[in-house]
């Protein structure tokens, strides 16, 4: 990390912040972005825009640094990064330190599957907790990276390719049902959560009525939301607005012109793609009827390549994660917060999900073997 500068005066010292040059030399340029929209969504004059795959500063930048503090990759004077600094981290996020390599837990639960065509396993859980969320009232929208109406699409962006996730929103959970999830690509998560400000409240800005925005996606995104609660200034307008997160465990997200470049040498169009399976050991891709599977070892030079710098097996700052784990029959959901207890508790009460059970010593060893123990 590099020494910032200060400047004494009469009001106290004024320490140098970092900017979008800081942001482009340190994370885009050294291939440790995420994609996650945080720096296009928190920037006051939009400025900057997602073009090939990568933030790129198009309008006039104020030298304000909201972006660079909004990057779940970068560290500052305060902040050394999640991993440097987990008992202050975490014990801001959740209150606890953690006693597990995996993370904070409060509860751990097994679930039966849900039949969702157009989800994971794991976003097919996830999709009932967050319509159940949004019938209870716990938040109004949620937000997302999928296959939705993106919130982008009124505004001046260039195009994407035919299955690039987008961020998107939705406000009931008739809504939210009939969303296809499963994105292959990263998603730009917190775009969701600027587009509903636009589009729900009509401006992105302080004094309205706060918006509760429920959000899901990668583990890498959902760092997001800690860094600008952990800057200096603290991006209340969206890091507010937020009050519920979810995660899945992980599994390979894609560059679109990689992965598109590497199955088209394969003999897979990418753009005549219907349909996609996840797997154990690989994705099944649904081509005119017909299915060709590759393992992930032959997709692997086309994940995105800052996916590779955050290493987060479990989404250890959601407050619900949700998985799968080998020698377990069921879907694992891991409640890290208070909130996510509550609602898990409430939905499991209502039928949403059906708990089934299970082995917690089984569980643990296989949340350790994530990361290489157990």
């Amino acid at each position: 990390m590099s020494e910032l500068r200060t400047w004494p005066t009469s009001y106290g010292p004024i320490v140098q912040r970092k900017i979008y040059a800081n942001l482009f030399t340190e994370i885009i340029r050294q291939n440790k972005c995420v994609l996650c929209a945080a720096c296009m969504a928190v920037c006051p004059t939009n400025a900057i825009v997602i073009l090939g795959e990568t933030p790129r500063l198009t309008g006039v930048c104020i030298k304000c640094g909201y972006c660079y503090y909004a990057c779940p990759s970068t560290t500052d004077e305060t902040f050394s990064g999640f991993s440097e600094e987990l008992s202050r981290v975490e014990t801001r996020v959740f209150g606890v330190e953690r006693e597990e390599v995996f993370g904070v837990y409060r509860k751990i639960i097994v679930v039966k599957e849900v039949e969702d065509p157009l989800a994971t396993v794991e976003e097919g859980v996830i999709r009932r907790l967050m319509m159940f969320g949004l019938d209870k009232g716990y938040f109004d929208v949620v937000g997302f990276p999928g296959y939705g109406e993106p919130v982008t699409k009124y505004m001046l962006m260039p195009p994407r390719g035919k299955w690039e996730a987008a961020a998107s929103i939705a406000r009931s959970s008739e809504e939210l049902s009939r969303v296809r999830l499963k994105p292959l690509t990263p998603g730009l998560t917190y775009n969701s959560v600027r587009g509903a400000f636009e589009e729900l409240i009509g401006g992105f800005f302080y004094g309205v009525d706060p918006l509760r925005v429920a959000v899901f996606g990668p583990p890498q995104h959902i760092r997001s939301v800690w860094r600008m609660r952990f800057s200096w200034s603290e991006h209340k307008k969206l890091s507010k607005t937020i009050v519920f997160t979810a995660s899945y465990f992980y599994r390979p997200v894609y560059a679109y012109k990689d992965l598109k470049t590497l199955l088209a040498n394969k003999g897979v169009n990418l753009d005549m793609v219907e349909d996609w399976v996840f797997h154990p050991d690989g994705i099944e891709f649904i081509v005119d009827g017909n299915s060709v599977k590759f393992s992930y070892s032959e997709l692997d030079s086309a994940i995105y390549k800052g996916f590779r710098t955050i290493f987060d097996p479990t989404g250890e700052f959601a407050d619900i994660s949700v998985g799968l784990l080998n020698n377990v029959d069921g879907v694992v959901i891991i409640a890290r917060s208070e909130e996510g207890v509550k609602l898990l508790d409430e939905a499991i009460g209502d039928g949403v999900l059906e708990p089934v059970d299970f082995d917690l010593d089984v569980v643990l060893d296989g949340l350790r073997g994530l990361y290489g123990g157990g």
